[in-house]
């Protein structure tokens, strides 16, 4: 039987529910709604403070309301506005901020035990951009803690001073994956200007450093950094070899193919492929045979890379392809009839998608 009486109580519960979850719901929105209005509020002041600055005799209200928006809830949000000001008008702002003490409480809160506290001063110290937060900025890259090691990166990064930029190379390889990643993806964004930087790196760094400066000059494609990554060709350190070939497939200039032909013969798997892959970058028919002989490398990588660069090469191929599929190894078979078939020459015989 059913009893009146739980169902009753089931019912009561799930009314309950509902009502406090609407309650919730309206809660939340009101906040929302709350925490919007005063952003735009501050926003709004924060515009208008900006718009003394000019004149010298209202300039310290403008001071004290910035740094009442900047010590804020909104602080990040003021600091990001900071640094879209006109330099002279920044400057200015950043100096004032350090007399009404705001940078020195942001470099003792880089410090503080909360991990949060400890990030959202970081990125107000990277939009300020100043030069004397860049020491608490490096030493937070040793961070325990993986997100605020991330944020440092990021305000180094946006800091854009050459200090901040000597920094970031300097320690390239020396922290954990994520956070090197992080690193390399600012230099990146930065662009040629850490080109002589990353070049001194990848001639005198450590391992790790050599293997970042080399995969960052490649993606950066500048021409100086060429005669640094053939060089670098001869690293005993195999994955900084394997990062300078494949960096000199990326600048794609055919008088490194001299330098790249003999590490197809590497002992390393991974840098006989970017060597394969750098080839048919460089577009030079002169390396197809070396590359037809790869065919029959045994590392599947090698091989594949070793087809595509045929591929990339075209009609010089053609011979050494097959001469391939003629040969005694089904790999390079294999290969060289995908290879053929892509170039629209697949071998007499031979089945391919859409052909008769």
């Amino acid at each position: 039987m059913i009893s009146y009486h739980a169902l009753l109580v089931t019912l009561g519960i799930l009314l309950g529910i509902v009502v406090l979850t609407t309650f919730a719901a309206i809660v939340n929105k009101i906040h929302a709604v709350r925490e919007a209005g005063t952003r735009q509020a501050t926003l709004e002041r924060l515009r208008q403070a900006f718009l003394l600055l000019p004149e010298p005799t209202a300039r310290p209200i403008a001071h004290r309301e910035i740094a009442n928006a900047l010590g804020g809830r909104w602080g990040e949000i003021a600091a990001g506005e900071i640094a879209e000001l006109e330099l002279t008008l920044r400057l200015d702002v950043i100096q004032a901020m350090e007399g009404l003490g705001l940078v020195a409480r942001f470099l003792r809160e880089a410090r503080s035990r909360m991990k949060w506290t400890r990030a959202r001063s970081l990125r107000i110290l990277g939009d300020l951009k100043v030069p004397a937060s860049v020491p608490a900025l490096l030493t937070a890259l040793e961070d325990r803690d993986a997100d605020v090691r991330n944020v440092a990166a990021r305000s180094l990064g946006r800091m854009r001073l050459q200090a901040a930029e000597e920094a970031l190379v300097s320690i390239l390889g020396k922290n954990d994956q994520a956070v090197s990643a992080r690193i390399a993806a600012i230099c990146i964004e930065m662009g040629p200007r850490t080109a002589p930087l990353l070049i001194r790196a990848l001639r005198d760094g450590p391992p790790r450093a050599r293997f970042w400066a080399a995969r960052i000059l490649g993606e950066i494609r500048d021409a100086r950094a060429v005669r640094s990554l053939g060089d670098a060709l001869l690293d005993p350190d195999d994955d900084a070899r394997s990062a300078a070939v494949w960096a000199l497939g990326q600048c794609a200039d055919r008088a490194t193919g001299p330098l790249v032909e003999p590490l197809l013969r590497d002992p390393r798997w991974f840098v006989r492929a970017h060597a394969a892959e750098t080839l048919g970058k460089l577009g030079d028919g002169e390396y197809a045979p070396a590359l037809g002989t790869m065919l029959r490398d045994s590392s599947w990588w090698v091989r594949r890379n070793a087809m595509d660069a045929l591929v990339a090469l075209r009609d010089a191929s053609l011979p050494v392809l097959t001469k391939a599929y003629h040969g005694d190894d089904r790999f390079a078979r294999d290969c060289a009839i995908e290879a053929l078939t892509t170039l629209g020459a697949p071998p007499p015989g031979v089945e391919t998608e859409g052909r008769p």
